[in-house]
């Protein structure tokens, strides 16, 4: 079975929330969605609700959520204790755990030199998302055509992504959005 993929129109910038003194900023954003980098277990059930409560859909990268384990008991906590709507996860055998509980999910690969595109691009033909995540910006730039060749799904980008020309540069590549820690870009539209 297919796994639902992310259904967004207009490219969307997704701020990625780095210190929680920038949520308000961030919960004001178009996209609809806000990236949870900077929580843990002990206020990550509170930051989904404040999330929610403004019509905000939470991601999370499990390995960046404090205190969390790394197995199904801890993703069954982020679905069903945290209530969170989309998880990030760069490893496939754990993307895999998060479909069978039927999580939408991001596969992030990050692209730092050539082998791990090569692996990167070999695992895309056993990993069914919801979305795939290039990182960094320059390597996600050049290499978007090969993965769209393997996957049908929404692409986003992240890393670096810090400029209003960078965002043109992706929207006009073919990613379907960003997620970013530069605040000066989340209320854009583009």
């Amino acid at each position: 079975m297919k796994e639902e993929r992310y259904q967004g129109g207009e490219f969307q910038i997704i701020p990625s929330v780095r210190e929680l003194k920038n949520l308000d900023t961030a919960l004001n954003n178009h996209s609809g969605y806000v990236l949870l980098s900077e929580c843990h277990i002990g206020n990550l059930r509170q930051l989904v609700h404040t999330c929610h409560s403004r019509g905000q859909k939470v991601v999370v990268n499990h390995e960046l959520v404090g205190g969390l384990g790394n197995d199904k008991a801890a993703f069954q906590m982020l679905k069903n204790l945290y209530h969170v709507d989309m998880v990030i996860a760069s490893s496939v055998s754990k993307l895999h755990i998060l479909q069978k509980m039927n999580m939408k999910t991001i596969f992030r690969i990050s692209l730092i030199d050539s082998i791990s595109v090569d692996n990167a691009l070999r695992m895309m033909k056993e990993v069914n998302c919801s979305a795939v995540e290039l990182r960094p910006y320059y390597h996600a730039m050049e290499f978007l055509p090969k993965f769209q060749d393997l996957f049908d799904g929404e692409f986003f980008v992240a890393g670096f992504v810090n400029s209003k020309e960078k965002l043109m540069n992706c929207k006009e590549a073919g990613f379907q959005g960003t997620m970013t820690s530069t605040k000066e870009l989340w209320e854009l539209k583009i």
